[in-house]
């Protein structure tokens, strides 16, 4: 293959990873929200997308395809705080809105400062990869 006819498969390959991780999500919301089902009955599923787009993020951060060096401090608080405020609204909604006995405020806040702390890491972890990535690079450079 030339040059050329690797960026379209790349390209393509791209897109439709995307999709399938699209179409896994929407599955996976479909039968915990809409048919009520256990979330043991695909919890399989779930780890799988959750593992599969950490350590998607954290390459991508690694081999320099999102260049979060680029990011001021605020935007990286600000993908944070978004992170932490998506991840509290499905949780509030899990447990308080598809739940019929729903969570007390106290253990709200517990799974809050589970949210804001696995996010944090997470955050750290990526930031941590993404200086890795960068000495890597510049090293090759050398």
């Amino acid at each position: 293959m030339d040059e050329r006819n690797k960026q379209i498969a790349y390209k393509v390959i791209s897109i439709m990873y995307f999709l399938t991780i699209l179409a896994m999500q929407g599955i996976v919301l479909y039968r915990q929200f809409i048919m009520g089902q256990n979330y043991n009955d695909f919890e399989d599923i779930a780890i799988l997308m959750t593992v599969n787009s950490v350590f998607l993020i954290s390459a991508l951060l690694y081999f320099g395809a999102i260049p979060i060096q680029k990011l001021k401090i605020k935007s990286i608080l600000l993908i944070y705080l978004l992170f932490v405020v998506l991840g509290s609204l499905f949780t509030y909604a899990r447990y308080n809105i598809f739940q019929s006995p729903g969570l007390s405020v106290g253990q709200l806040i517990d799974k809050l400062i589970i949210i804001v702390s696995i996010i944090g890491m997470l955050m750290g972890f990526w930031i941590v990869l993404s200086v890795l990535g960068q000495k890597r690079a510049e090293k090759e450079l050398e």
